[in-house]
């Protein structure tokens, strides 16, 4: 406030006072949010990423099966191949920039995917 004057400082209007960011309550506050994070993104990235990986791999076995590929051969390369999807996914989850992200993608993913797989499927 300016001793010459009766009225507050604009500056001080537009930007109340905020708690203390070292205070006890900030720090375990802060804390609770990074644990809850890493969990989420630790869930998204096994148990989603596992989800998203059985998807693809059904997905990719049956298209192997359309091109020719015998189907025994086409589950067995498409197992294969489930390994590098599920280290890709894990670690595109855990470089998202937030849980939320890496979760909408993983659901974003597995819609188009779980339609593929219905459509391909050889008992529809």
């Amino acid at each position: 406030m300016n001793p010459m004057s009766t009225h507050p400082e604009p500056s001080s209007m537009n930007n109340p006072p905020t708690a203390d960011p070292s205070s006890p309550a900030a720090v375990a506050g802060s804390a609770r949010r990074h644990r809850l994070a890493v969990a989420a993104r630790t869930l998204a990235g096994t148990l989603g990423a596992y989800g998203l990986t059985v998807q693809a791999t059904v997905v990719l076995s049956f298209v192997l099966a359309l091109v020719g590929m015998n189907r025994a051969e086409a589950v067995i390369a498409a197992t294969l191949a489930s390994f590098a999807i599920f280290a890709a996914i894990a670690m595109a989850v855990f470089h998202a920039r937030s849980a939320g992200r890496a979760c909408l993608w993983l659901v974003g993913t597995a819609i188009p995917l779980a339609l593929l797989q219905w459509v391909l499927s050889p008992l529809s």
